[in-house]
């Protein structure tokens, strides 16, 4: 009893540190502050690895591995440069296709149809936006195709999945993963390829926080379909 009472004493701590490092982060951001950027991105990562170690039952080699990637990609896009931005999107895309391949894995997917019809219209919203902006250089263009592609397979899974089975309480965290990922995936495309002159002080601190909520919900929906299967 006094483990069980510790641990989750444990992840209180690490919820609020995760939280008030990413609102930190956020602050940082918003004064153009980089060096300490540099420290606290790695922080919301290592933070959440941890949250994960002391609540997960399974404690899943490819969470940690899908954090990682997440952690490269976020120190990629603190210099916001087309230097930085084609490696950060190599490791998003892979970063990306491991969370696929994990919610897949954990749902046990085996019939595809509802999925698709789900990703249809966010590949129509997705490729439109491509189309019509002129500021992606040609060596991201065919990384930020596939990039689309896989947000948009990520909101298929989660909006089928939650359509199907709104009753349960691991659905609806998927749900709330695959809804903040849309809006922070538009806002970084909207304030990065429309409005990369203007430099709009909130979209990036708003793309941090929302970061920072995404991965929370992702985690909150590991843990719950890992103790739904523990039972």
């Amino acid at each position: 009893m006094k483990l069980v009472n510790r641990a989750m004493e444990s992840s209180r701590i690490l919820v609020w540190g995760y939280f008030s490092i990413a609102i930190l982060e956020a602050s940082m951001e918003l004064f153009s502050y980089k060096p300490l950027l540099i420290v606290f991105k790695p922080l919301v990562s290592i933070i959440l690895m941890l949250l994960y170690w002391t609540t997960s039952p399974k404690k899943n080699p490819i969470f940690f591995v899908i954090v990682v990637f997440l952690l490269i990609t976020s120190l990629f896009f603190i210099y916001n440069t087309e230097i930085m931005l084609f490696p950060g999107l190599v490791s998003f895309f892979i970063h990306r296709l491991l969370i696929i391949y994990y919610i897949l894995k954990l749902l046990k997917l085996k019939d595809y149809i509802p999925l698709s019809i789900a990703t249809i219209p966010f590949l129509f919203l997705f490729f439109y936006l491509l189309s019509i902006s002129d500021n992606i250089s040609s060596r991201s263009y065919v990384i930020i195709i596939f990039q689309n592609i896989l947000i948009s397979i990520i909101a298929g899974i989660t909006f089928s999945n939650y359509i199907m089975h709104s009753d349960h309480k691991q659905a609806t965290w998927l749900f709330i993963f695959g809804l903040l990922s849309i809006a922070q995936y538009f806002i970084v495309f909207i304030e990065k390829y429309y409005l990369s002159e203007l430099s709009p002080i909130s979209f990036r601190p708003l793309a941090m926080i929302l970061n920072a909520a995404v991965y929370f919900a992702f985690y909150k929906w590991v843990i719950s379909v890992e103790r739904l299967n523990d039972d």
